[in-house]
């Protein structure tokens, strides 16, 4: 069977990684009958990674398949394997074994009848081997990581294998230890919708419970980036689930280590090259107000800065503003600046600020979807171990290191991968979890890398049109009471249009929907159209109507106008009670009777922004009292003069008649 092992190695190298992954093994021909069996599929549930002398080693195997779970319980010769290897010594002895390549130097083997095996609640089986008895053992002494397989067998054969690594140590002790990062993103659409109100999808929510699981899972800190844009939504949401999503991301941020985090993304270098500075430090000073309010009792460090996109030397320039001195890139924002000779050690993008990021092949590994978790977690555990043991064979300093693990776009590691490999780091008295904001100040003797210049999206164009509605927010503000949500809202829904990761088309309808928001509010004060007045005399009082159809109290200026009639000059500023009314009386002095049109238009109370339409209404006024008095007079003398001009014709008419000449 030697033989014919070594005479398969080949194949086997091949198929290794598939194998490795699936827990199935290609079968061996037997020499005599060359039949073959079935290869089945065979998990690693669970194991402990750390194994101190005198404890017990524990794996649990799980058979997806109940039929086959059941083929190999009927079987008598069925058995669990369990074999340690030589102990392995570097990265690459841990990768070429994961990739398939069998581990050499068989120490001890331990074979368990399914009856000694325990089984758990869904039908996993769990060994439990000791480190010092005589059977059903692996007799391990000396401190390292030892490959180990675990395969069912049949008849002698194995029909399954799974390889494994565990960390034996004699001491607990901790010596020189090597400090591990554990990093992620989290990025989420933005909860603000166009329209101002807040929309959380259903995948959002999953996204975060899903973070909120993988914080709960025990080994901390882990270090999380979230955008506070999403907390913020949170916060405001009305939905109960999101309340209590917040409450429990709260709850497990406090044993983790939250990152800053701009508002909205935004390219500090874009920021820097296009005069958009101010724009960043604003969208920066309310992530860290957010992130803040969210953290607990803990502060969060201003000095880590954890990137998707690449930043160059002029975002670096500008992150250095806000007091961060190392930028860490994750491998899909590093590509472009090519490898680096060891992913542990600091480089500077300037003479200001650090670069690091995570060796890629790692990051591969934590990104891909992986059959068997707790294989790979318990692998990158063993190259850990084997890259802190490599230092230290070199003579250098444990200490000066320090390792970042993420995927390559900087998500979530998949939980089913990260609870195992977060308990292994954590535990291991040789490795120490840290948290990402801890990094140390890189010193002058870091390499200077050349970082090439980024080719970001320009983020001056949705500057340039938010700018042009600075001065209608500011003046649509003036309206509001000093306690109104909108003085919260409006300034972090203009903020939220920043995002740099919307398209132009996107952009368009949020641009549109806060001037919409800004519109409706001023247009909620309104004068009654078709309405007419009538003014009894010269000098009256025109009473005006304002009605507000907001939920908050509202202040307008009132101008009103008249070619017939003339207004007090003064300044109209008045308060309108929400989903209420108010008259305004305004003093009036008529220049003619009739009817004739007055104009009313509101304004801001800075009288810069209308707000509302213009509205013509309509006056009549009736025959002014002090013209009448006149004209009547002269209408009384007129008929006076009239009558005394008649009554003395009259008179010289009767005289002449009985004049004696005439009789």
């Amino acid at each position: 069977m030697d033989r014919l092992r070594r005479a398969s190695g080949a194949v086997l190298i091949v198929l290794g990684v598939t194998c490795s992954l699936l827990g199935v093994l290609p079968h061996q021909t037997s020499a005599a009958n060359a039949a073959v069996v079935a290869p089945i599929d065979v998990r690693l549930v669970a194991q402990n990674f750390n194994v101190l002398a005198g404890t017990q080693f524990r794996f649990t195997v799980g058979v997806p398949d109940a039929a086959v779970r059941n083929q190999l319980e009927q079987d008598t010769t069925t058995t669990l394997r369990i074999t340690a290897f030589a102990p392995v010594i570097t990265q690459e002895q841990v990768r070429s074994i994961t990739a398939g390549v069998e581990p050499v130097g068989q120490l001890t083997v331990a074979d368990l009848q399914l009856i000694q095996l325990a089984r758990t609640e869904t039908n996993n089986y769990t060994a439990f081997l000791s480190t010092t008895a005589r059977t059903n053992s692996l007799r391990l002494t000396k401190d390292g990581v030892y490959p180990i397989q675990i395969s069912f067998m049949q008849n002698g054969q194995p029909v399954s294998k799974l390889t494994t690594f565990v960390n034996f140590f004699n001491s607990a002790i901790e010596t020189a230890r090597l400090p591990i990062a554990i990093a992620s993103s989290v990025t989420t659409p933005l909860a603000l919708a166009p329209n101002g109100s807040i929309a959380i999808s259903d995948a959002t929510r999953k996204q975060l419970a899903d973070l909120a699981q993988s914080l709960e899972g025990g080994a901390a800190p882990l270090s999380v980036q979230i955008s506070p844009q999403i907390l913020d939504g949170l916060a405001r949401s009305t939905q109960p689930v999101d309340i209590d999503l917040l409450a429990r991301l709260q709850t497990a941020f406090a044993n983790h280590d939250l990152l800053r985090a701009s508002f909205v993304p935004f390219n500090p270098s874009s920021a820097q090259r296009t005069s958009r500075v101010n724009d960043f430090q604003q969208l920066s000073k309310l992530g860290d107000q957010i992130l803040e309010l969210r953290n607990g009792e803990k502060n969060i460090s201003p000095n880590v800065w954890f990137s998707n996109v690449l930043i160059d030397v002029d975002g670096a320039a500008l992150l250095n503003t806000s007091n961060v001195h190392t930028v860490v890139l994750t491998p899909d924002a590093a590509e472009k600046i090519g490898t680096l000779d060891n992913y542990a050690k600091p480089y500077r993008i300037s003479n200001d600020v650090a670069l690091r990021t995570t060796d890629p092949v790692f990051a591969k590994t934590l990104s891909n979807n992986q059959i068997n978790p707790v294989i790979t977690a318990c692998s990158l555990a063993a190259e850990l171990l084997t890259q802190r043991q490599e230092v230290v064979d070199s003579g250098g300093v444990v200490s000066s290191n320090f390792v970042i693990l993420t995927t390559t776009s900087g998500a979530p590691i998949n939980t089913a991968l990260l609870a195992p490999l977060a308990v292994a780091i954590d535990r291991a008295p040789q490795l120490r979890l840290r948290a990402l904001s801890s990094l140390p100040r890189a010193n002058s003797e870091a390499t200077l890398v050349d970082v090439p210049r980024s080719n970001g999206v320009d983020v001056s164009v949705a500057g340039k049109a938010i700018d042009s509605l600075a001065d209608e927010l500011a003046s649509t503000s003036l309206m509001l009471p000093p306690d109104a949500s909108q003085l919260a809202t409006w300034p972090t829904s203009r903020l939220a249009m920043l995002d740099d990761r919307l398209s132009s088309d996107e952009f368009a309808l949020y641009f549109k929907g806060f001037r919409n928001q800004l519109r409706l509010l001023r247009a909620s004060v309104k004068v009654p159209e078709s309405l007419s007045f009538t003014l009894g005399g010269r000098e009256s009082d025109l009473r005006l109507q304002l009605r507000n159809d907001a939920a908050v109290d509202l202040t307008v200026s009132v101008e009103i106008s008249s070619a017939k009639l003339q207004f007090p000059n003064e300044d109209r500023i008045v308060t309108v009670p929400a989903n209420g009314a108010i008259d305004l009386v305004i003093p009036v002095v008529a220049r003619a009777s009739g009817r004739f049109p007055i104009e009313v238009v509101l304004y801001t109370p800075d009288g810069l922004v209308q707000a509302g339409q213009r509205v013509q209404l309509t006056a009549r006024v009736a025959a002014i009292a002090g013209l009448g008095l006149v004209v009547s007079g002269a209408a009384a003398l007129v008929l006076i003069a009239w009558w005394l001009s008649h009554w003395r014709a009259k008179r010289r008419k009767s005289a002449a008649q009985k004049h004696p000449a005439i009789g």
